[in-house]
């Protein structure tokens, strides 16, 4: 017997695919420490623009924190339109980042080279079989979405189980500093271009 997927229910943000419509408003808030952000602008740096990249993203889910972030790793499939982390160097990352302040994965990153920084139909396929996997435990799924081109930036996307299937819910990305749990919001579209502000 075949089981039915969950609907997508689209809450505060547009369908991959369709016309181009006026930002939606921000509904949730990510925060994230300057270390996770650093990370992810470094590597976002050193890869080639013309391919995707990304990583895992470790952190807290009941407060939608991310405290770190993993590399790709040396065994990574990067493609101009696909991205596959390094499952080994990510559960390396993963054990690192639980010993440290006990963080679990929350969400992934990734880039895409020559499109919006939104869920494509691909990306929301991988996201919604990690909420439905029923040993991974997710009530939310983080997505951080950046584009290299022609300005570097992050978008910031969570995925939620509800009664009426999974919403995807546009984020505002904020700098959180990890000992005082304060949160700064950052610009839409420009979160790898502002520093902390006190």
């Amino acid at each position: 017997a075949t089981s039915t997927p969950p609907a997508l229910v689209l809450r505060d943000a547009p369908l991959p695919g369709l016309p181009r419509m006026p930002s939606p408003p921000l509904s949730r808030t990510v925060g994230i420490t300057q270390g996770a952000l650093t990370s992810i602008r470094t590597i976002i740096a050193r890869s080639d623009p013309t391919l995707e990249t990304g990583g895992a993203l470790f952190g807290h889910e009941n407060a939608l924190v991310i405290t770190s972030a993993s590399a790709p790793g040396p065994n990574a499939v990067h493609q101009p339109g696909y991205f596959l982390r390094d499952l080994e160097h990510t559960q390396l990352a993963a054990d690192r980042a639980h010993k440290v302040d006990r963080s679990q994965w929350i969400g992934e990153w990734h880039t895409h080279p020559n499109g919006p920084p939104e869920p494509s139909p691909l990306d929301l396929n991988t996201y919604i079989s990690h909420l439905v996997d029923l040993e991974l435990r997710f009530q939310r799924f983080i997505a951080l979405i950046g584009s290299p081109n022609p300005r570097p930036h992050l978008s910031a996307w969570v995925l939620a189980q509800s009664p009426d299937g999974i919403e995807l819910h546009r984020a505002a990305l904020a700098l959180t500093a990890t000992d005082q749990g304060s949160r700064n919001q950052m610009p839409p579209g420009e979160a790898t271009e502002v520093q902390h502000r006190s």
